[in-house]
């Protein structure tokens, strides 16, 4: 299958329009928050490289992009698990794409990939584990499920992305991973942000039920001028003091 990595053709767009919302106050570097709702029975459809895209529309961010988070959620669509070795997921910002998920457990030998149900997961470049191996970090063995029942369990935690820009009709774990969430950096994180979800096999319905884009800004230079200035302030006055005591 000859399949670009970039998607253009959704069947199903869910758009959201957020406003910035700061995390915290008095730090040079403030944490954007973006969220998506809750998308409830949002399904991803079968077997299908067209997929579910869903979009963010930012705006109000100030500065340049220093660092992106993405938290993901993904559910059984029904009373039947998914099967997470089915699905594809990219997030895509002002033309560059980065490949959150590829086919999780696809590696030599095993064409399907893990039998897991489900991922409530953080996305991020700082973590040391590649979420497509996430069963040798898990349990030390790709056989070996999460769940210790019959009943297949989702997935959570804090995971690199996957970062196989590869077909995922062939990807493997041995696969060159050439993207990341460091692609983004640098750039003005207003405009529209975009996740497509696909799933490469029959089977195992699945819904996506939220995702959340964090966004860190780079530091301003001005605040970090101040701070300086005020350190240097500060150490003159302590100066004077001392100059100016009597003998």
């Amino acid at each position: 299958m000859n399949l670009s990595p970039m998607f253009r053709f959704p069947s199903v767009v869910v758009r959201m329009v957020l406003p910035v919302a700061s995390l915290g106050m008095g730090a040079l570097v403030q944490a954007q928050m973006f969220s998506g709702t809750s998308f409830d029975n949002a399904a991803i459809p079968d077997n299908s490289s067209v997929g579910l895209v869903s979009e963010q529309t930012v705006s109000g961010f100030s500065g340049g992009i220093g660092q992106v988070t993405v938290h993901l959620s993904i559910s059984a669509a029904g009373s039947e698990p998914m099967f997470n070795g089915d699905l594809y997921v990219a997030l895509t910002y002002n033309s560059q794409q980065t490949i959150l998920l590829n086919r999780p457990g696809r590696r030599t030998g095993s064409t399907l990939g893990y039998g897991d149900s489900g991922f409530d997961v953080t996305l991020s470049d700082s973590s040391t584990a590649d979420i497509h191996n996430y069963r040798l970090t898990v349990n030390g063995s790709h056989s070996i499920p999460l769940s210790a029942t019959e009943t297949p369990a989702a997935l959570n935690g804090t995971w690199q992305p996957d970062g196989r820009a590869v077909d995922p009709e062939v990807v493997i774990s041995d696969s060159l991973r050439t993207t990341s969430l460091s692609i983004f950096q640098g750039q003005d994180g207003n405009g529209t942000w975009t996740l497509l979800i696909a799933d490469f096999a029959a089977g195992g319905l699945a819904k996506l039920d939220s995702w959340t884009l964090e966004i860190t800004p780079v530091p301003e230079p001005i605040e970090a001028c101040a701070a300086t200035g005020l350190a240097l302030l500060v150490g003159g006055a302590v100066c004077r003091r001392f100059r100016q005591r009597p003998n």
